[in-house]
């Protein structure tokens, strides 16, 4: 997905919504103490603010325990 966005146009009408659970896995392919699916979604996001879309087309809602 992050190469489709780095690949991909920009369409400024479009905005995002990422939920992810604190608990939803347990791999962390890089030892940094945090999930992959948060890191993951955090990077995602990363990219789509490089493509040019504004914070305020970003939401990201973190679920503590939630899976």
């Amino acid at each position: 997905m992050h190469r489709q966005v780095r690949e991909g146009r920009h369409y400024p009408w479009l905005k995002f919504f990422f939920e992810v659970g604190t608990q939803d896995e347990t791999a962390d392919r890089n030892n940094n103490g945090i999930i992959d699916a948060i890191d993951d979604t955090v990077s995602l996001m990363d990219e789509l603010r490089k493509k040019g879309y504004p914070e305020e087309a970003l939401y990201y809602l973190e679920l503590q325990d939630g899976r």
